[in-house]
Formats: structure tokens, sequence, C-alpha cells
């Protein structure tokens, strides 16, 4: 069976893609970048590098949201192919936007922070006069805690909103949630939790990210805070992703659903090799689909 693993090429997707060759008779890391989809009136092609792509039993796609467009397109054409993939395509396009993610799990039935959004600028700036201080100010895209901010004060928050709009960026506003700088990152891998761990965020930064010099230590989930993210992933409609989540008096609070969790830190907070879980989650997925496959085919 082959794999492909398309991605921007960070340290994540090559621990997978080391760990997959244990599972798959061959793997193949694709730079996203160098993909082309092209639809005419009767063909519809994936080109990388210029050449068509080759036929995968397996795609398990990563990237930013600076991709999304392009990874919905390579899932929309390549789900009717007979080919295992963690994802659908909505899943780029609800969880690479902050507040559509909230909508989603919010239907879902999973705890989120209350969080508005407004059709303008001067609407955000009225609603400011109506929420509790401190706030947090979000861009809809963004990772690695980027785009994330905290305003304790009406003149404050004005003043961000100011910056946002001179620089053309959407806002929403959520309520603050005291943790003291800490949440919890699950990695879900369809209906199991590989690995858990608490971040805590380095002395006077909100954000608990490891990529912002936040701090990760092992963390077993309870039964609740467990299925709060099993329900998390499959609000996105993801097999694979990492949920992070507030613990609060109100109960276990998701902020964020990530498609393309970093794996380093959690690994070495856990000394769990998770990157070992989703590969074979993977070859198990798409064992799974071509023994449905081979029987229709009976």
């Amino acid at each position: 069976m082959r794999l492909a693993i398309i991605s921007l090429g960070g340290t994540s997707s090559e621990l997978i893609g080391k760990e997959a060759k244990g599972f798959f008779d061959h793997v193949d890391l694709l730079d996203i970048r160098k993909i082309e989809v092209t639809a005419g009136p009767k063909e519809l092609e994936i080109l990388y590098e210029k050449k068509p792509l080759k036929e995968y039993d397996c795609v398990y796609i990563r990237g930013s949201f600076n991709y999304s467009l392009l990874q919905r397109s390579l899932t929309s054409i390549l789900q009717n192919k007979n080919t295992y993939m963690p994802f659908q395509p909505d899943t780029f396009t609800i969880a690479h936007d902050k507040f559509l993610t909230i909508l989603a799990l919010q239907k879902a039935g999973v705890k989120v922070p209350k969080t508005y959004l407004t059709a303008t600028m001067k609407a955000a700036k009225k609603m400011l006069e109506e929420v509790h201080f401190p706030i947090i100010m979000k861009v809809p895209s963004g990772s690695q805690g980027k785009g994330v901010m905290s305003a304790d004060s009406l003149a404050s928050a004005r003043s961000m909103l100011d910056t946002l709009e001179s620089l053309k960026q959407p806002v929403i506003l959520q309520e603050y949630i005291e943790t003291d700088a800490t949440d919890i990152r699950a990695i879900v891998t369809g209906k199991k939790v590989v690995a858990s761990m608490k971040r805590k965020g380095r002395a006077g930064e909100i954000r608990s990210n490891i990529h912002q010099g936040g701090i990760g230590v092992a963390y077993e989930l309870d039964y609740d805070a467990e299925n709060v993210a099993l329900k998390s992933a499959k609000a996105v409609n993801a097999d694979i992703c990492g949920v992070d989540m507030l613990e609060s008096v109100r109960g276990n609070m998701v902020i964020e659903v990530n498609l393309s969790p970093g794996l380093r830190g959690i690994m070495n907070a856990t000394k769990k090799n998770v990157a070992n879980s989703i590969a074979e989650f993977l070859h198990k997925q798409t064992v799974e689909l071509k023994g449905k496959e081979n029987h229709k085919e009976y």
C-alpha cells in the first residue's frame, strides 16, 4: 500500500513519515506548495511538480490555513478514488476558521467560551461597551498562538481594534476564562485519545502554546475531558487532530481544533510515540477501506 503525506515539510510530518514506513510499502512526503489542480470541461487533474499525481491508497494532508482552499480541493477530488483520507473537504474550511469551529462545536453540544462576531469594526467597538474585561481578541485564522491577544480595558481593546482595522484584519471577541495561562492539548485518532498534556504559558503570557515558550507536561484526561475531545474531532469531521481545551468551573471548554498539530512537544512531554500511533491509525483505516472495496467488487 502507498501513502502520501502532503504538507509544508515540517518536523511532525517527517516523524509520521518515518514511522509510516513500518506500516506502508511506500511512503512519499510531498510539498503542498508544488501541487496544482487543473479543472476543465472534461478533465480534472492533480499535478505534482508538473506531473500527474501518483495513485495512493492513503493521503494525509497537513499544513497551515493559508492552503485551506487547495486542501479542500484535493480532498474533494481524491475521496472518489478509493483513497483513505482522515478529513472531509469541509473540515479544512471549518477547522481553519476559529469562529466556524466555535459554531460547529456549539452545534455538537461541546462547551465553548462565549464568542462574538460582528460585521464591521465599528460594531465590534460598540460591542466592547457590553463585555466584561479582560477579553480575548483573535483573528479568525492563525496557528501556534499567533493572532491571539488580550485586552484588560476598553481603551486598550479599542486601540487593538484600530490596529487590526488598519491592517485590514477581521477579528472575533471571546470571553476570558481564567486558567493561569494553562490549557490541555489532546491528540485524537479516530475514537481514541492517543496522548494528552497540560501546557503552561511563560510568565506574563496568556498563550500556553509550546511555540510561544509554553511548557508541556504529561496529563491523563478524565472521562469527561476525553469525551469532549472526541466530540470535538467529530464536530469538524476530523479523524486525526489536536484539541485544545480549558478546565474551568463551568467544565471543559474547547477553544480550538488543530488539523496539523505539532508532535515534538507532546511526544517529549508524554514520552509516547504519537507519530507511530498516527501512522498505525492511517494504515488500519486504509486496510479497512480497501477491505470494504474488495467486498463490494466481489
